[in-house]
This record gives structure tokens, sequence and C-alpha cells, in this order.
């Protein structure tokens, strides 16, 4: 095993048993509603390996980290122990991490297109990075509307009822989205190879 697959391995142990803790203190307390939110973490942080074998991915454990993390950070420590209120630039480094995570789907949403014999498509190194690019930034605006919604409709605080805080975030994603657009952009070049550990790949076999 490599060592960053003991390393992956030994992060994700500890996440699970801090969140299957806090749900077995829930139950001791009879907090139904945090001991809901620890189950929908559990399963939420399978996503990825579900993702991985229902549509044949090839997700560097790298990047899985920081998928897990990302979970992990705005769901159990963002939400169920209040960082986003304790630590006011927790949303603001979420948010710049959502965009590069979103600029590497977008990649592999591109890689899928290019490589699938289905398809009558080849878009060049500058048109792979746009729409990259484009993508993160649309993800990210479609969340902001989604917390308006929920504001709106069920009373929530999720935008902290200030469009400076909205405006921030999307800045913060359109940044993260544009840092991986660039470093994607020369990577397809052959120029840089910073992040080619952590592109997410399509088996197309």
């Amino acid at each position: 095993m490599r060592r960053i697959d003991k390393t992956k391995l030994l992060i994700f142990i500890l996440m699970r048993l801090s969140i299957i803790i806090a749900g077995l203190i829930a139950i001791f307390e009879k907090n139904w509603t945090a001991l809901g939110m620890s189950i929908l973490i559990l399963i939420a942080m399978l996503i990825p390996s579900i993702m991985e074998k229902r549509f044949n991915l090839d997700i560097p454990s790298e990047f899985e980290i920081i998928l897990i993390f990302f979970i992990y950070a705005s769901l159990f420590l963002g939400e169920m122990h209040q960082f986003y209120d304790k630590f006011w630039w927790w949303d603001k480094m979420l948010h710049s991490l959502s965009g590069l995570i979103l600029g590497n789907i977008g990649f592999l949403i591109v890689s899928y297109l290019n490589n699938c014999s289905k398809m009558n498509i080849r878009l060049s190194p500058i048109y792979v990075a746009i729409f990259s690019f484009c993508f993160a930034v649309a993800m990210g605006a479609i969340w902001e509307i989604y917390e308006y919604s929920m504001d709106k409709c069920f009373g929530f605080f999720m935008q902290r009822g200030s469009l400076d805080d909205t405006m921030t975030d999307l800045i913060l994603d359109t940044m993260g989205a544009l840092v991986f657009a660039v470093l994607g952009y020369f990577h397809q070049k052959g120029r840089i190879n910073i992040i080619s550990k952590y592109l997410v790949r399509f088996d197309l076999d």
C-alpha cells in the first residue's frame, strides 16, 4: 500500500470515528437532529467511492482526501459544530476549495466528451479550461441561489443576511475556478505537472 493510501485510510478512519462518537452522544442526549445529521454525513462521505465504482472513475487518493475533507469540514465541523460562526474564514476557505473541486469536475466532463468515440467533439486546451472555469462558477452561482431559496422559504440564515457574503462567496468560487482552469490549461500544454496527481479521470474501457 502506498504511503498516500495509508494516510488516506488513517484520515478516513479518524473522521468517521469522530462522527460515530458524535452520533452516540446524540443518542445519549436524545438529540435526534444531531443523530440524523451524523448519519447523513457518514453517507455523504461514501459518495466519492460510490461514484468511482458506478461511473468507472479513477479518483486519485490525493483528491479523494480533499473531497472527504470538504464534506467533513462543511457538514460536520461547519454545520454541526458551528465552525461557520466560530471562525469567520471557515466559509471563505471552503468556497475557495469548492472552486478548485468543481473545476476538476469540469475537466472530467470535457475529458469524457473528448475521449468518447460516440461524440464527435475534440476541444482544444483553451476551451477545456474555459469550460472548466464556467462550469465551476455556474455551480457556485446555483449554490447561492439554493442558499437564498432556503433563507426565503424556510427562514434559514445560510447567506448571513448579507449581499456582501453572497458576493464574497461568488468571488472566492471564481478565484478557485480560475486557478484550476489556468493550471489545467498549462497541464494540457505539457508545461506544468502540478495538478496531474489530483485530476479525476474517466475510464472509458
